[in-house]
């Protein structure tokens, strides 16, 4: 089968104090304490990997998984996938349209009212507006908020932004549906809804990826897993045996 996405030794570091942020009094004071302090030099100058050389190529139709423990670079895989961040080095070559459900408040802009962020989104995804505004009604309806689509989603609660933001992720007709843990946010019959949505997508042929620290969930929604420790790829293959491994790490 096809591959759709393939990472050739993708690594993304982190800066954790990068003095170009710095006014002219803080830099100053940073430059100062540098003197006394040649282990911290050496640390802001190398900088924190949040990922390091990850290899692995997720095919067409695949269902896969992204497990690991806080801080073993789950969120910052996802956001590379989805091209909200670039890797620092390595290459990714993604073959279709990738929809992104990531953390809560990113995705739509604040100012604009749900209807107009569902356009907005389309439009992103190079959709014409036709086929948005046909798939409109089916967003709407199932994220249950219609009494509040034509209000700015600034004022909106979280459970309400997620369930719009899952309808248009799910509903805008993706190639690649990339999801994280924020489903976690929505109450149990929306998230049963959402699981069945996913069933239903890839069912299709396209491609799930999926983050979630409920193992039940992984296990029922993936047919791969991809264990990350410590910003390093430990196992990518069946998602039981990565379940089993991750589970025997703990």
């Amino acid at each position: 089968m096809a591959w759709v996405i393939k990472a050739e030794n993708i690594s993304k570091q982190y800066f954790l104090n990068n003095s170009s942020n710095l006014n002219l009094k803080e830099a100053i004071v940073s430059s100062f304490k540098e003197l006394f302090s040649a282990k911290k030099i050496k640390e802001e100058k190398d900088g924190f990997w949040a990922l390091k050389d990850l290899c692995f190529e997720i095919n067409e139709g695949d269902k896969v998984g992204i497990i690991g423990s806080n801080g073993a670079g789950k969120s910052t895989l996802l956001k590379v996938l989805s091209r909200i961040v670039e890797p620092t080095s390595g290459r990714l070559e993604l073959k279709g349209k990738i929809s992104s459900l990531l953390e809560v408040g990113t995705g739509f802009h604040p100012e604009l009212t749900g209807r107009e962020n569902i356009l907005l989104n389309g439009s992103i995804l190079g959709m014409k507006r036709v086929d948005i505004v046909a798939n409109t009604p089916k967003i709407i309806e199932f994220s249950e908020i219609a009494d509040f689509i034509d209000t700015p989603v600034k004022h909106y609660s979280s459970g309400m932004y997620v369930r719009l933001a899952f309808a248009v992720a799910a509903h805008l007709d993706p190639e690649i549906l990339v999801l994280d843990e924020v489903l976690a946010v929505g109450d149990a019959s929306f998230q049963k809804k959402c699981f069945d949505k996913i069933q239903e997508i890839n069912k299709s042929g396209k491609t799930i990826i999926y983050v979630s620290h409920d193992e039940n969930s992984v296990k029922k929604l993936t047919n791969k897993v991809i264990y990350l420790q410590k910003g390093k790829l430990k196992f990518f293959g069946n998602s039981e045996e990565a379940l089993a491994l991750y589970e025997n790490d703990k």
